[in-house]
């Protein structure tokens, strides 16, 4: 009982993340659109950096943990899905729990000086481009996961 519960809460976690991520990119870029038509992404950038260190990093550390319990539950002899799964999506968890905040704190702190428009719209669309990355790395952890490679 405790595995399927821990099963429901990682993949609740996971599609958590994986959408509140896809929403962050598409809110910002929605920003820097707006920011060009006269409109200030500041505000947006604030509230991105909330959702993400008050949602996002706990969800992640969540799905880590209910993962890592799955893991310990099943055995020393794992397929090759979840080792792939234990190696990479640990690491893309760690990187995104230390990185995201350090990294969306200091761009929040070097666009409240930056006064060229387009330099805020080009450190913007790189923590986009991150967003974007770390998508596309949790989109290769589930298509592993879901082929169950062996």
């Amino acid at each position: 009982m405790g595995y399927k519960i821990a099963l429901f809460v990682h993949v609740l976690s996971i599609a958590s993340w994986f959408g509140g991520l896809a929403v962050m990119a598409v809110w910002l870029r929605k920003s820097t659109k707006l920011h060009d038509a006269g409109i200030s992404m500041d505000q947006s950038l604030k509230n991105v950096h909330n959702l993400n260190v008050r949602m996002m990093v706990p969800v992640a550390i969540l799905s880590f943990i209910a993962g890592l319990y799955m893991l310990i539950q099943f055995g020393d002899s794992k397929p090759l899905y979840l080792v792939i799964k234990e190696r990479f999506g640990s690491l893309i968890v760690l990187a995104y729990v230390i990185g995201f905040p350090i990294y969306g704190g200091r761009l929040f702190k070097k666009l409240q000086g930056e006064t060229d428009p387009a330099a805020k719209v080009a450190r913007v669309k790189g923590y986009i481009n991150l967003l974007n990355l770390t998508l596309l790395l949790l989109a290769f952890i589930i298509l592993v996961v879901t082929f169950k490679f062996q």
